[in-house]
C-alpha cells in the first residue's frame, strides 16, 4: 500500500503520458532526446521527466563542490576567523566541524505552509542552520583540509588522505607532495594527474607504477624516464629517446628541475610530446557496458566520470566511489544505492533531491542531514525521522503531509530538479560546474547560482588585504634554493587578482624535492591543473586509425588529440 496514494497517481498519470522524444532544455536551449532508458529512470524512481537536459542538471549539481574554495569566514558567536570553503557572501553561518556535529539543530525548524512554495521555504530554513566549515569524513591532523579522509600536516587538501601534501584534490594516501589531482598512493612527487603508485616524480600525467621520473603521459612500470608518452616497462628514456644508462644519467645531471628558467624549455617540450601523443578512447580499467571515462572495475553503466570500488547499474553519474549501485543523475553518491537528483551523498540509501548528506535512508530536498530516515526538507538534523522542515512528526501524521507537499510541489513545477544551485555554500565561477563542465558565468546567473564579488564579506582575508608590504608574484626567486626568508611574505597575481603567501612547510618540501618554486596563485594552479584530464562532457569521435566511431570525454586543454580506439590502442602499444 502506498504511503503517497494522491502523489503516485499524479505522477503516474504524467509518465503514461511522455512519450520518447526531442526536448528542449528549459535553462539553456539545448536540444537532447529522451530516449526509453532517461525514461525508465523515471518510472524506477517514481518521478516526473525534468524539464532540464542532462548536462545542465549534472552542472546544477555540481555547482554545489566547492572543492578548491578557500575563504576567510567567521565564528557567528565570537567572530573568530576561520578558513573554510563556505564563502561568507552566501549568508549562512558556518562552525567549526567539531563544534557542528556536537550541536542538534531541530530546534531550528518551520511550519509547512502548502499555499507557499516549499522550496522557498526550505531556504529560509536554510539561512537559519550553521554549516560545517569543513564537512571532513575524518578530523584532519594539523591541516586546513576540506571533506578530509585524515590529512595529516598538509594544507588547501579536497577529498584526500595525505601526510605533508599541498594543494590537492582527491589524492589518497599521499605523501611529501603537491599538486595532486585524482591520484593514489603518490610519494615525493608534484604536479600529478590521474596516476597511481608513483615515486620521485614530477610533472605526469595518465601514469601508473613509476618512478625516478619526469615528464609522462600515459606511461606504466617506468624509471629513470626524461619525457616519455605511451611507455611501457621503460629505462632510461629521454623524450621517447631510448638512451644508455650513460648518457641519461649525464644528461639529467645538467638539468637543475629546482629553477623555473631552466625547466621552462622542458615545460614546453613536454606539451608538444603530448599533443603528438596517441590518447586511447577512455582510460577505463576493467569496465564491462559502460560509457564513461577514468572508470575502474565498473559494470553497466552509461554516461559515468570517475568510478573506483565495484560501481554498478548507474547512469549520468560524476564520481563514483565504492560499491554505488543504481544511481541516476547523482554527482558523487559515494558508496550509495538509489538515489536520484543529488549531490554528495555518502552511504545514502534511496534518497532523492539531496545535498551532502551522510548515512541517510528514504529522505528528500535534505542537506547536510547524518543517520535519518524519512525526512523531507531538512537541514543539519542526525538520527532523526519523521520530519518535516526540521519539525518532529509521528509516523501517522508525516506520510498524509507527505503527500501533500509532493502534490502541490509538483502542480508548482518544483518538484523534478533537484534542489536550486542558490543553496550552494560556494562561489559559482570556482564552483565544480566550472571546474568540471567549463560553466560560464553567464550560465550560473542563469541558473540563480552564487554570482557575487569573490572579494566580498571579507572572503579574501584581512591580514592580507591590508598588509602594506605587498610583493609581486614576479619577485618569487628563480631556484627553490633561494627561498629562504619568503614564508608569509603577502604575493599578489596580477592574473588572478588576489593576494597569497608561502606557507614555510610548503617552502621546506620545494628544496627538499628540487622543485621549481611556481610564481602563480595556488587556486589559479589547481583550477588549471583540472583541465589538464579529460571532463565529464562526452562527444562522438572517430579513431585516427581505423575510423571507428567512440565515445570520448572532451579535454578542455587538448582539444586536437589523435585518438585510437582500443583495440587500435592496444596494438599500437604492441609495436612500441
Amino acid at each position: 500500500m502506498s504511503n503517497t496514494p494522491n502523489y503516485d497517481a499524479k505522477v503516474q498519470a504524467i509518465l503514461d503520458a511522455t512519450q520518447p522524444g526531442e526536448r528542449t532544455c528549459a535553462i539553456t536551449g539545448e536540444k537532447w532526446v529522451q530516449d526509453d532508458e532517461e525514461l525508465r529512470w523515471y518510472k524506477e524512481f517514481n518521478v516526473p521527466p525534468s524539464a532540464h537536459a542532462p548536462y545542465t542538471r549534472m552542472q546544477c549539481f555540481t555547482s554545489f563542490f566547492r572543492s578548491g574554495q578557500w575563504w576567510w569566514n567567521k565564528h557567528p558567536v565570537t567572530g573568530k576567523p576561520l578558513i573554510s570553503s563556505v564563502h561568507p557572501a552566501c549568508g549562512v553561518p558556518v562552525l567549526p566541524d567539531k563544534e557542528w556535529h556536537q550541536k542538534d539543530f531541530q530546534e531550528v525548524q518551520s511550519e509547512v505552509d502548502l499555499s507557499r512554495s516549499f522550496i522557498d521555504q526550505m531556504f529560509e530554513l536554510r539561512k537559519r542552520v550553521p554549516a560545517a566549515a569543513h564537512g571532513n569524513y575524518q578530523e584532519p591532523e594539523n591541516s586546513i583540509a576540506v571533506a578530509s579522509f585524515g590529512d595529516v600536516n598538509s594544507y588547501f587538501m579536497v577529498a584526500s588522505k595525505g601526510k605533508n601534501c599541498f594543494f590537492s584534490i582527491v589524492v589518497l594516501n599521499g605523501e611529501n607532495s603537491s599538486e595532486v589531482y585524482n591520484s593514489e598512493s603518490i610519494t615525493d612527487s608534484y604536479h600529478v594527474i590521474h596516476c597511481e603508485r608513483m615515486f620521485n616524480c614530477q610533472y605526469v600525467r595518465e601514469s601508473k607504477d613509476c618512478l625516478n621520473a619526469l615528464f609522462l603521459f600515459d606511461c606504466r612500470n617506468c624509471e629513470f624516464v626524461f619525457g616519455g608518452s605511451n611507455l611501457r616497462n621503460k629505462k632510461y628514456v629521454w623524450f621517447n629517446e631510448q638512451l644508455t644508462q650513460e648518457e641519461w644519467e649525464r644528461r639529467r645531471a645538467e638539468v637543475n628541475t629546482a629553477s623555473r628558467s631552466a625547466m621552462q624549455p622542458h615545460l614546453e617540450r613536454f606539451e608538444q610530446m603530448i599533443q603528438d601523443a596517441v590518447w586511447p578512447e577512455n582510460f577505463n580499467i576493467k569496465s564491462e557496458n559502460c560509457v564513461g571515462e577514468y572508470l575502474t572495475n565498473c559494470e553497466d553503466s552509461r554516461f559515468v566520470y570517475y568510478a573506483d570500488g565495484g560501481a554498478r547499474n548507474n547512469y549520468w553519474i560524476a564520481w563514483l566511489i565504492g560499491k554505488a549501485e543504481h544511481n541516476a543523475f547523482v554527482a558523487d553518491p559515494a558508496s550509495s544505492q538509489d538515489t536520484y537528483c543529488s549531490t554528495a551523498l555518502s552511504s545514502c540509501f534511496n534518497t532523492k533531491f539531496s545535498v551532502y548528506s551522510v548515512r541517510c535512508k528514504d529522505v528528500e530536498y535534505c542537506l547536510e542531514c547524518y543517520d535519518s530516515e524519512y525526512c523531507f526538507g531538512c537541514v543539519g538534523l542526525r538520527k532523526k525521522r519523521f520530519c518535516i522542515l526540521n519539525k518532529q512528526y509521528t509516523e501517522s501524521e508525516y506520510w498524509p503531509m507527505i503527500d501533500a507537499i509532493k502534490c502541490a510541489m509538483i502542480d508548482r513545477g518544483e518538484y523534478a530538479e533537484g534542489v536550486p544551485p542558490k543553496f550552494s555554500l560556494g562561489w559559482f565561477p570556482e564552483s565544480g560546474a566550472a571546474k568540471y563542465y567549463q560553466s560560464t558565468e553567464e550560465f550560473g546567473r542563469r541558473i540563480g547560482a552564487n554570482v557575487f564579488d569573490p572579494a566580498s564579506e571579507g572572503a579574501y582575508g584581512d591580514e592580507l588585504m591590508t598588509a602594506r608590504e605587498v610583493r609581486d608574484v614576479s619577485q618569487i626567486p628563480d631556484d627553490a634554493k633561494e627561498l629562504d626568508g619568503w614564508a608569509g611574505v603577502a604575493l599578489f597575481d596580477p592574473e588572478f587578482k588576489r593576494r597569497y603567501s608561502l606557507l614555510a612547510p610548503e617552502i621546506a618540501l620545494y628544496q627538499k624535492l628540487k622543485i621549481a618554486p611556481p610564481n602563480t596563485h595556488f587556486i589559479d594552479r589547481v583550477h588549471k591543473y583540472i583541465r589538464l584530464g579529460n571532463a565529464p562532457i562526452f562527444l562522438e569521435a572517430s579513431c585516427a586509425n581505423c575510423s571507428k566511431q567512440v565515445t570520448i570525454a572532451k579535454n578542455p586543454t587538448y582539444t586536437n588529440r589523435k585518438i585510437y580506439c582500443t583495440e587500435c590502442y592496444v596494438k599500437y602499444l604492441e609495436s612500441k
